[in-house]
């Protein structure tokens, strides 16, 4: 659950909500900010509590004192607290009276402050705030009655320092204060399409290096990322490694071609040369014409080989998939096997075979399992035993053939399926074989997202096992002797 809400978060399409969403709502709380200081350059906020408790004392006094003259009373009360009040305020507080029903102003202040009178004038205060004015703060109401009548209160407090918001909006020129949400708004929209569009760049740069034919260059800071444009780049890098090593395989099977056809044809020009000297003898020249004939057929099975391979190591190799019995295709493969066999009297023995089935191509699979069989037949010695088992292992089919023959060195093992090799000390040129038949069954494996495995036996010989996904086919359970 955590992973897949990690997913979800990293994922490219909430980022693009969050982002537009956060950048629209900033954009219209900031302009419609705006339009309001354009209008009125007096903000309104949580009331101040020192003023507040200002109001609360004067309120408490005027309802226990009850003066008659209500104007005279706060002077007297104004004069005498005026030095607490400068250490309280820093400067000291004007004290602003509104009777309700008329209207009527009075207050303690010198200054005539007409700003302040006509915004009280033309107010109906409900609840008690604080305005900020460009220079100071007014504080109220205090509702209270007085002799019959309703009046409210309020302090002003003159600030030396201008508020902060004030600084900003009120005394900054129109256009700027337009040009505020315009310039947040591109600020965010610039990193948003900088955050996109650097991992793009980034890959873009890389693919024209690929094209100009550096194979090793990758997709670095992109694929670190969590979202889909960290999974195109790690996907970017895959293609780019399949693409390396593709050039890579293709550069050493025409090198190893190479090497290998020299002597075939090395063979074929001595046999050629021998055959125009014996031109007057029948006998001679039938030998040498039948081993031009065989060195044809090699060079022949080798450039078959050769293509098979080329064809499956190309990644655009297009695979025939069907549904497959690969018990039934194994018995046909096992049959033909024993043709080659019985020459050396060796018996190929299966054991457990279970039915199974599979989605695969049928042609490559039966190539993979009769190189295999052959290489078996070629290794095993006289009046020897194949064994052959077909099993299911979780949701793979599993088959595995061991021979009777010399086995691989350790260090070979790994090696055993690469093209063109040949163990030196049992698999040499003298078997006839082209070195390619294990390389071609494995990447027939592969192909199908298999497995193939070569290791040695304790008892001797060795086991090569062939493992292929069964795909969500339910075969059959049956044993076969």
């Amino acid at each position: 659950m955590i992973k897949q809400v990690k997913a979800l978060l990293s994922s490219i399409k909430v980022k693009l909500f969050c982002w537009f969403w956060l950048i629209a709502i900033l954009s219209i709380l900031t302009t419609r900010f705006i339009i309001t200081q354009l209008s009125n350059d007096i903000l309104t906020l949580a009331p101040h509590e020192g003023d507040r408790g200002h109001l609360h004392n004067i309120s408490r006094r005027i309802t226990r004192a009850q003066p008659a003259d209500i104007l005279d009373f706060l002077e007297n009360f104004h004069r005498r607290g005026r030095l607490k009040m400068k250490r309280a305020f820093g400067t000291p507080p004007e004290l602003w009276i509104k009777e309700v029903a008329s209207g009527k102003l009075l207050t303690s202040s010198d200054n005539d402050l007409p700003v302040m009178k006509n915004y009280l004038s033309g107010k109906n205060f409900t609840e008690l705030k604080t305005y900020q004015f460009p220079e100071l703060r007014l504080t109220g109401p205090q509702q209270l009655t007085l002799n019959n009548k309703d009046y409210q209160f309020f302090v002003a407090v003159k600030e030396n320092r201008k508020h902060f918001t004030m600084l900003f909006f009120s005394q900054l020129p129109p256009w700027v204060r337009i040009a505020l949400p315009l310039v947040v708004s591109f600020i965010f929209c610039w990193l948003l399409a900088r955050n996109l569009s650097k991992p793009i760049l980034s890959m873009r740069s890389v693919a024209n290096r690929l094209g100009d034919g550096d194979l090793s260059v990758r997709v670095n800071d992109a694929a670190r990322r969590s979202d889909e444009l960290g999974s195109l780049a790690k996907s970017f890098n895959q293609m780019a490694q399949k693409l390396e090593l593709s050039l890579q395989a293709q550069k050493r099977l025409l090198g190893d071609v190479s090497h290998e056809l020299r002597s075939p044809m090395t063979r074929l020009q001595i046999a050629l040369g021998l055959a125009q000297k014996s031109s007057e003898d029948p006998a001679n020249l039938s030998k040498h014409l039948q081993r031009c004939e065989t060195e044809v057929h090699r060079l022949d099975q080798m450039i078959a080989d050769v293509l098979a391979l080329s064809r499956l190591e190309n990644a655009l190799h297009q695979l025939h998939f069907a549904k497959l019995d690969l018990a039934g295709l194994l018995e046909i493969l096992i049959q033909d096997a024993q043709f080659t066999a019985d020459e050396k009297s060796i018996k190929l023995v299966t054991k457990g075979i279970q039915s199974s089935q599979l989605q695969a191509d049928s042609q490559l699979i039966a190539s993979a399992i009769g190189n295999v069989l052959g290489n078996a037949v070629k290794y095993s010695p006289q009046d020897s035993n194949i064994n052959v088992s077909l099993i299911h292992q979780d949701n793979y089919c599993v088959l595995s053939i061991t021979d009777a023959g010399p086995g691989v060195p350790e260090h070979a093992l790994e090696q055993l399926f690469d093209p063109f090799y040949r163990v030196a000390e049992a698999r040499d040129r003298k078997t006839g074989g082209t070195g390619l038949g294990l390389a071609i069954a494995k990447q027939a494996v592969l192909a199908h997202r298999g497995k193939i495995e070569a290791k040695n036996n304790d008892s001797g010989g060795l086991t090569v096992t062939i493992q292929l996904p069964l795909d969500n086919f339910q075969p059959e359970q049956t044993d076969a002797g």
